[in-house]
């Protein structure tokens, strides 16, 4: 019995949510890299490049459809949940999902239209396909953001990030080895309707989890005057946020397809997913972050603010650290599961993972801007770097490949991260960075 009470107080930790979201990450990450090696070998190069610039395409339209909501839902969540407004949570929560659809309706139309009326010197016969179909998966990746950042404002993490990180590539992997084993030859078309699918199902699930929180908790009130406005004039800014690390980590996706061959693209796509293994230390981190940091801002904590911060960095650097130097050691290896085709993408690797560890040592600098009222700031910040991503990328890639790609990813990160370090000591009076080895993991009272 007092094993169970003392396991039943730790769920209720953010060291609990933390240890919780590693594990979804962890498992998610390895069956995704299982998926990604049967994908690489069981389809040709070019086909598996088309299918990555669709899939990025999906991503990013459904990311920005979100207008920032997502993140949004974290704080107004957690703030209305620490105030007891269980009204405001259903109304938030119905608000975000509406204005999300319809926004996500929107880019869907218009990718829609692109795919077909564009000219092939923009998209080529060989994308339209995939394109078309991957239109249809705008609304439901919106959906399952929306609902990632109201289950992370209840501190629901594994109900936020499972669907995308654990549910996802399962259900890829099945829809894949279904398919091999009847017969098909898969191509990008088919990989487009496997994810529409595993986009669809865990989305009801997580969605029927929330209804079930949301009606457990509304209470009928009076609705204030404005609430619409507060909500949408906060989320706004806050698109950076949301979309910064996909755009930071695709641009050079986009540029990339009018620069190199398809095959090129599966090539370095492939890198970064090993690339991207070294961040899940840090997503697990900084997932856990938003709510803390919030709440110690809304009680003017701001001691507490500085110890969350730099303790989250903390938690993620060492690790990414040591994730850094097995990379370095072993990368070659991890490359030939994917087949000899993407030895070359072995250089565009290390130096994105550098990338990675780079963040981590900066973990919860972007949630410290956003749930301390700097989001606006921090928008311009990221829009900023956005555009110089962009210009490097223009400027390496044509002579440099998928290395000046991965280069100018790298260095545009290094500007924000130098930027966003400014700005929160100029306003909080600390450096948001790891200042030494970790030796706590509850980051509520005790960080």
């Amino acid at each position: 019995m007092a094993l169970a009470r003392a396991f039943s107080k730790f769920r209720t930790t953010s060291g609990f949510a933390s240890i919780a979201t590693l594990g979804v990450r962890l498992g998610g990450a390895g069956i995704g890299f299982l998926s990604h090696i049967a994908l690489a070998r069981l389809i040709e190069p070019a086909q598996y490049g088309v299918y990555v610039f669709a899939w990025t395409i999906v991503v990013l339209l459904g990311t920005f459809s979100g207008i920032g909501l997502p993140v949004a839902a974290t704080k107004f969540v957690a703030t209305y949940q620490d105030q007891q407004k269980q009204s405001h949570l259903s109304l938030f929560t119905r608000y975000a999902a509406i204005v999300g659809l319809l926004v996500a309706f929107f880019a869907t139309c218009l990718m829609f239209a692109v795919s077909f009326f564009a000219p092939e010197h923009i998209v080529e016969p060989i994308f339209r396909p995939a394109l078309l179909i991957g239109a249809f998966c705008i609304p439901l990746f919106t959906l399952t953001e929306v609902g990632k950042g109201v289950a992370r404002g209840f501190g629901r993490n594994v109900v936020a990030y499972a669907p995308a990180y654990l549910f996802r590539p399962i259900l890829i992997l099945l829809g894949v080895a279904v398919l091999i084993l009847s017969g098909w030859t898969l191509n990008a078309v088919h990989l487009v309707y496997i994810s529409l699918i595993a986009l669809l199902l865990p989305l009801l699930w997580q969605w029927s989890f929330m209804r079930g929180t949301l009606s457990a908790r509304t209470e009928h009130a009076p609705r204030e005057v404005g609430l619409n406005r507060v909500w949408l004039m906060t989320a706004l800014p806050l698109t950076a946020v949301e979309a910064y690390n996909l755009l930071l980590a695709n641009t050079d996706i986009l540029v990339l397809k009018f620069y190199v061959t398809p095959a090129d693209l599966a090539v370095y796509f492939v890198g970064t997913k090993i690339a991207a293994l070294l961040s899940f230390v840090t997503f697990a981190i900084s997932a856990s972050a938003g709510k803390p940091i919030a709440a110690a801002f809304g009680r003017g904590d701001m001691d507490k603010v500085r110890q969350l911060t730099h303790h989250f960095a903390n938690l993620a650097f060492w690790p990414t650290l040591a994730g850094f130097v097995v990379l370095l050691i072993g990368g070659g290896v991890l490359l030939s599961l994917f087949g000899p085709v993407y030895a070359d993408a072995y250089l565009p690797m290390i130096i994105l993972a550098f990338g990675v560890l780079l963040q981590s040592f900066t973990a919860a600098a972007k949630y410290c801007m956003a749930m301390t009222g700097g989001q606006k700031q921090m928008s311009v910040v990221l829009v900023v770097t956005l555009g110089l991503n962009l210009l490097l990328n223009l400027a390496l890639v044509p002579p440099f490949g998928i290395v000046g790609a991965a280069t100018a990813t790298v260095l545009a990160t290094l500007v924000s991260i130098i930027a966003l370090l400014v700005l929160i000591k100029r306003q909080m009076g600390f450096w948001a960075i790891s200042n030494g080895v970790p030796t706590k993991l509850n980051l509520t009272s005790d960080a």
